[in-house]
């Protein structure tokens, strides 16, 4: 059986035949459900399609898998099922399919609800059995194992490998309606500990991005995975939230193990600093906390959730100052965009002030309308906001300010790199995320 997994891409960042591909190879990293279910197609023929890299394949496949994200289901849409054959059974899964399943039957022959890589099993029976049903939702198998051969296919970054040892949303209540994570795991899911170092053990690159909500959601296990990997000397990435701080005594461990970059979540600053920009204490505090893990030769990262109905363009320039001052290594900025059928989203619907087309809803258009600005001015707020965070004089300071705690290694791979990786995504409008 001929297996098509088909990863769409928005226009700027969709591969162009005899052209460069669009931004930096250091964010452009294989779809991990793609990884995910090739472990299970083994005895098949699978092909990854990635929208980013390359053309259509010459293939004329049995089965075409597309993860429809909530921004391009009418791209997808668009396409229709001519480019793959009568034959193909088309299968939709994703954000999109699994927030308006109904909505997503009228264009495929099948819709998973859920984690299509879980019920990938009964999907593919039913197939061979010529008894496809049109929806499926998730049975919750929990299958974590990857088949990593996608990820040294050339347009790929060749950096670091990526690695998932939970499923779910790990956010405080303010900010599940907006976590992406919430759509298809509504509860945490973690992967057996035994199986996520056998995983580590054969991979062969040295750094590790582990694509968790919350790393040290559950700090038991995220330390004893890492101290049990520190014989394999990896280098690590995550991201996690300010509990990170409430427990001091953790961060020397991490620098042990090899953490080289951290990324906070949104509950570390984005909860507070629209009431707390003028507030000295609040900002000193938090120039403590990112010492903490520049001196432990940590890089940190985190993650701004804006467009709140008091920012002006003032706002925006003396935030930029106080997370330079602060000297933050990176920022990740999205719009506030709530989940659709979420309580947040119920309540701005019935407000009327939220856009219901959902091709708009990428992490940086905003959706919500203002009474004290309009969405465009929030826009071009956003993007001088991050393209001054990412301009030349910008990266060079911060580097001047950190790299004597950083030391010379870090400052160069886990600084300089991610941050020129960052402005040439910017540079050439690929969008968030990058």
């Amino acid at each position: 059986m001929k297996i098509v997994y088909f990863n769409p891409a928005s226009r700027q960042k969709r591969y162009v035949p005899y052209d460069a591909l669009r931004g930096s190879a250091f964010f452009r990293r294989p779809n991990y459900d793609a990884m995910r279910l090739a472990a299970l197609c083994r005895e098949h023929d699978f092909f990854y399609y990635d929208e980013r890299i390359e053309g259509k394949p010459d293939v004329t496949p049995d089965i075409v898998v597309i993860n429809v994200p909530l921004y391009l289901h009418g791209y997808v849409e668009r396409m229709g099922r001519k480019q793959w054959g009568k034959k193909a059974s088309v299968i939709w899964y994703g954000y999109y399919p699994t927030l308006f399943p109904e909505e997503s039957m009228k264009h495929a022959d099948s819709v998973v609800v859920g984690d299509v890589v879980n019920i990938w099993r009964t999907i593919s029976d039913d197939h061979e059995h010529g008894k496809l049903a049109a929806k499926y939702v998730s049975n919750r198998e929990d299958v974590f194992g990857t088949d990593r051969r996608i990820e040294e296919r050339y347009g790929f970054t060749p950096v670091l490998s990526q690695l998932r040892t939970s499923f779910g949303c790990s956010c405080t209540p303010a900010n599940k309606d907006f976590c992406h994570e919430n759509i298809i795991y509504k509860k945490i899911v973690h992967r057996d500990l035994a199986s996520a170092v056998q995983e580590i053990a054969s991979t062969r690159r040295k750094m590790i991005f582990i694509r968790d909500d919350d790393f040290l959601s559950d700090t038991d296990y995220a330390l004893t995975l890492l101290d049990r990997c520190w014989r394999y000397k990896k280098m690590w990435v995550f991201q996690t939230g300010s509990r990170l701080f409430s427990q001091p005594r953790t961060i020397p461990l991490l620098q042990d193990m090899g953490v080289r970059i951290i990324d906070l979540k949104e509950d570390w600053l984005s909860d507070h600093v629209h009431g707390h920009l003028d507030d000295k204490h609040f900002w000193r505090q938090k120039r403590r906390e990112i010492a903490m893990l520049h001196r432990k030769r940590i890089a940190c990262g985190c993650l701004l959730r804006l467009g709140h109905e008091e920012e002006n363009f003032a706002f925006y320039k003396k935030l930029l100052r106080r997370l330079v001052k602060s000297k933050i290594d990176f920022i990740k900025v999205s719009v506030r965009m709530p989940i659709p059928l979420t309580r947040t989203f119920e309540q701005y619907k019935k407000e009327g002030r939220i856009e219901l087309d959902t091709t708009f809803y990428d992490q940086w258009m905003p959706v919500i309308r203002y009474s004290t600005f309009s969405n465009q001015e929030l826009y071009s707020w956003m993007e001088w906001f991050r393209d001054r965070f990412y301009s030349w004089d910008s990266i060079l300071l911060r580097n001047i300010l950190v790299s004597t705690r950083l030391g010379f290694y870090n400052s160069i791979f886990f600084y300089l790199i991610p941050n020129l990786s960052y402005r040439n995504n910017f540079l050439e409008k690929v969008g968030y995320p990058p």
